[in-house]
């Protein structure tokens, strides 16, 4: 049976031994204050009960409050509070609105207050008449934006819900306020004391007698601290009865008398077993054995727990326990005082055991393992970055010392990978620079490989094209794996759609899709998707990203969002690209959900709107246009401008802009467009051209329209992107025309007439809009064009006008999808009907509890509904069950 996992330990409330004596005032007060209160707070130094009385209060809560429970520690900053938080309160099934692990990039980005909405709203619609979340043990966190969010937090908690912090000194947040607002309850260690009867009584249950003089001088001493109550009857009655007052809030002293009282009484077997077993969060039978060398660690757990040494017991299927901080801090110092040449090798093999990555590499670096601390985290990355827990990834490597920090490879590498999904190529370039020298240095000269096609890439996406082509090819130049064959076709890809051949990308794509589905993982898979788009003009490039989406698909594991996002954001494209505009909206509700479930990030939210101007667009209605177009613009200033994504932003504005005549949004952003990274790049300048063909046209400057327009033309299929070769021979076309030459203008359109007849992909003509496409069809042709061709004309004028009127046929709805609902969506959503949790759903569709979860804040989406009750009624109402 396996341990269970770290965080499933510091999440659940401690179990504290029977036959404790009531302390009916305290416990009374506490459990109004847990039901009435929108703060609880218990401040006291260690030792004072807290955790007890707040876990044994808890127990005594009524029938249907909900608890969630989460003990903090040293390595807790925002981010790992949050995802502690969020499996804490995961057997409530909150209906979350936006992906959980989306939290992780809002704190990173300094969105406190809309992550801590994100849990707000899940709260509210968490079905329960009362609920209490419990911080245990706040004074262990550092970070100061854990207040700022509990700030937040405590500003909007529902009214059904109470936060209860056990700290050992006042949390930095607003208490005057919830003071004056008299919604705060308070215990400190005046509260939290035992009283002269409570001291009686805890005597008389300890030892069978009824003594109150000794029981008055035990009080006198210990001034009811409940720590040195429990030491001084766990250990000598009468040593400690008599033992100097001071010493159970003197530290030093109190690490003594624990040593002479408690720990030396101990058989030596269990000494030694405790001093190893010091340095685990969380005593379970094969974690202890497999630090303390002991395999009779079974009978010694029992023995802990017969013998009550301050420990308390988690509720799982193994006997799982924690020790009381005191008494681990005591353990841990005798222990490297004692045995100070075992504590690094006794941290390596704790987080040999260790499944979180956050607690397995401290462990390491604790122990100075620095080259294995390392390698944790190159390990733990892929999977981290695939499940869009980059933040996360970040936040270990800050545990390094800064020097390690600087010059380790490892950890230059994982941050150039962190980047890359924020489209941050400077950063990337510099670190995989940086990581691939060390590597080299090392010896371990295929990682410096794989750094170096990274680096190529990131280079290539900074506008230094030829010097990262150069990269590129002295990486191919020697032994190459997947990963690193994956990332050089990659470049090539992006190079020859720059530079040309018209067939490159085609080709250079199916190869890296048939690498990738030799075995590439999700977070490949990943890197490679963004943008390749931009050619799917080019032959061969749609179906590849057919190719790409369906592979990308197969590979989704649970909590691949950002690829799952990824893959619908091609499918938009490629119906876009083949003019099945009707299905569109539909999957631009997808797409809105994704950037909805990731948290709304920058670099998504751009390439979720580019698709969706080119829709409007087809649909010829220009409000959208402008609006999209301006949203877009807004979106910039949260870009990397080291990168070439702002050009390319940009480069959608002035296309949006000139197809609907908006010339002077096209003069106001074309400067800029034009000094963009990678603006020297051959399709970056044709684009450049073009926008500035279409203005002379646009003014009347024929003869200078004609000429840029016939040379632009000689190179537009060879380097087209997106619709640009469409744009430049319907526009010479018409610059033809106007100079009385219907031959050359049918001689200019003719081959775009042929490729979309052949192919049947009718988004680019759609694209070019009904005025320009009705001027074409009227235009006097005469002998030059043939009646196909003019037959061809005339059915994409009619087709483009019905897509403007809104008269294009739809598919049929049954009554589920009026809703929007999937047909995997209703089965979620009988069962949830029929009261099932998510993990019974998840069992009964043969699907993970992540995937659940985003089909319920789908259906409350769709349905326009706050919580998994509504949406329950809305099932019987609609379909009688």
């Amino acid at each position: 049976m396996q341990s269970i996992s770290l965080s499933r330990a510091k999440i659940q409330a401690p179990r504290f031994r029977g036959g404790l004596i009531e302390r009916e005032d305290l416990e009374q007060h506490l459990g109004d204050a847990l039901t009435n209160r929108r703060l609880v707070l218990l401040v006291a130094p260690a030792g004072y009960g807290k955790t007890a009385a707040l876990s044994r209060q808890l127990q005594r809560l009524p029938a249907g409050c909900a608890v969630a429970w989460l003990t903090a520690d040293e390595e807790d900053d925002l981010q790992r509070l949050l995802s502690h938080l969020i499996e804490a309160l995961e057997p409530l099934d909150p209906p979350w609105r936006l992906a959980p692990e989306a939290l992780f990039e809002l704190v990173a980005q300094g969105r406190q207050r809309e992550a801590a909405s994100a849990l707000l709203g899940a709260l509210e619609a968490t079905e329960t008449a009362n609920g209490v979340i419990v911080l245990d043990d706040l004074h262990a966190v550092a970070d100061a934006r854990v207040f700022e969010f509990l700030g937040h937090v405590l500003e909007g908690l529902p009214q059904n819900w109470t936060l209860a912090i056990a700290t050992r000194v006042e949390p930095p947040l607003a208490l005057g306020r919830w003071r004056a607002r008299r919604e705060i309850a308070e215990f400190d260690e005046t509260a939290l004391s035992f009283s002269r009867r409570e001291v009686q009584d805890l005597w008389r249950h300890a030892t069978g007698e009824d003594n109150p003089e000794q029981a008055d001088r035990l009080l006198e001493r210990t001034q009811g601290w409940v720590a040195g109550l429990s030491l001084s009857l766990e250990a000598s009655r009468r040593l400690a009865a008599t033992a100097p007052k001071g010493i159970w809030h003197n530290r030093r002293h109190l690490f003594e008398y624990l040593a002479s009282e408690v720990l030396e009484q101990l058989p030596g077997e269990l000494q030694a077993f405790l001093l190893r077993c010091s340095l685990l969060a969380e005593l379970t039978v094969p974690r202890c054995e497999q630090i303390s060398g002991n395999p009779c660690a079974a009978r010694l757990l029992e023995d802990i727990e017969r013998r009550r040494l301050f420990v308390s017991v988690l509720d799982s299927e193994e006997l799982t326990m924690r020790l009381h901080d005191l008494f681990r801090d005591f353990l841990e110092e005798r222990l490297r005082r004692l045995h100070p040449e075992e504590v690094p090798a006794l941290l390596r093999l704790a987080a040999r055991g260790e499944t979180d990555p956050v607690r397995r590499t401290l462990m390491l670096v604790r122990a100075g393992a620095w080259d294995d601390a390392q390698q944790s985290v190159a390990d733990a990355t892929p999977d981290m970055l695939a499940c869009d827990e980059g933040a996360q990834v970040i936040r270990i490597i800050e545990q390094f010392p800064a020097d390690i920090q600087a010059r380790s490879p490892f950890l230059a590498y994982t941050r150039g990978l962190c980047a890359w999904p924020h489209y941050q190529y400077g950063a990337v370039c510099a670190a995989m620079e940086h990581a691939a020298a060390g590597f080299d240095s090392l010896g371990q000269h295929g990682d410096a490989q794989r750094a170096r096609a990274m680096q190529a890439l990131a280079m290539f996406f900074c506008g230094r094209m030829e010097e990262a082509r150069r990269l590129s090819q002295v990486v191919r130049a020697r032994p190459m794996d997947l990963e690193i064959e994956t990332l050089s076709e990659l470049l090539d890809f992006w190079y020859e759609g720059h530079h040309g051949p018209v067939h490159g990308p085609g080709d250079h794509l199916a190869k890296v899709v048939d690498l990738l589905m030799q075995g590439g993982g999700a977070e490949l898979w990943f890197r490679c998707m963004p943008r390749v788009n931009v050619f799917i003009s080019r032959p061969g490039v749609s179906t590849q990203i057919r190719r790409l989406i369906h592979g990308a698909r197969a590979t989704l594991g649970d909590g691949h969002w950002s690829l799952h996002a990824n893959a619908n954001l091609m499918e938009a494209w490629l119906l876009l690209w083949q003019g099945r505009i009707a299905e569109l909206e539909a999957q631009f509700q997808r797409t809105e959900e994704d950037s909805r479930w990731l948290g709304q990030p920058a670099g998504l939210r751009i390439r979720q709107l580019t698709p969706k101007i080119m829709y409007h667009l087809a649909c010829d209605d220009r409000d959208a246009v402008r609006a999209t177009r301006d949203a877009i613009v807004a979106h910039v200033a949260f870009l990397d401008h080291s990168s070439d994504m702002p050009h390319a932003v940009l480069n959608s504005v002035l296309t949006a802009s000139a197809a609907i005549g908006d010339w002077p949004a096209v003069r106001m952003h074309l400067p800029a467009f034009e000094v963009a990274v990678g603006h020297d790049s051959p399709s970056v300048q044709l684009s450049i051209r073009t926008f500035e063909a279409q203005q002379a046209l646009q003014e009347g400057r024929i003869g200078e329209a004609l000429t840029a327009l016939r040379e632009l033309v000689t190179r537009s299929a060879s380097l087209d992107s997106i619709f640009l070769d469409a744009t430049v021979r319907t526009q010479l076309a018409l610059a033809e025309l106007a100079d009385g030459s219907p031959t050359a203008a049918w001689r200019a359109l003719e081959p775009l007439i042929e490729r979309v007849t052949t192919s049947g992909n009718m988004g680019q003509i759609l694209f070019m809009g009904v005025q320009v496409l009705t001027e074409l069809s009227l235009a006097p042709w005469g002998s030059a064009a043939s009646k196909e061709g003019s037959a061809t004309l005339r059915h994409w004028v009619e087709t483009a006008r019905r897509f403007k009127a809104g008269s294009h046929e739809r598919p049929r709805a049954s009554a589920a999808q009026d809703a929007g609902l999937s047909a995997r969506e209703l089965e979620v959503l009988a069962l949830l009907a029929d009261g099932q949790s998510n993990k019974l759903i998840a069992r009964a569709l043969d699907l993970s509890p992540h995937t659940v979860k985003r089909h319920v804040a789908r259906i409350l989406d769709r349905l326009d509904l706050a919580s998994r009750m509504q949406a329950a009624q809305w099932y019987r109402t609609r379909f009688g069950t």
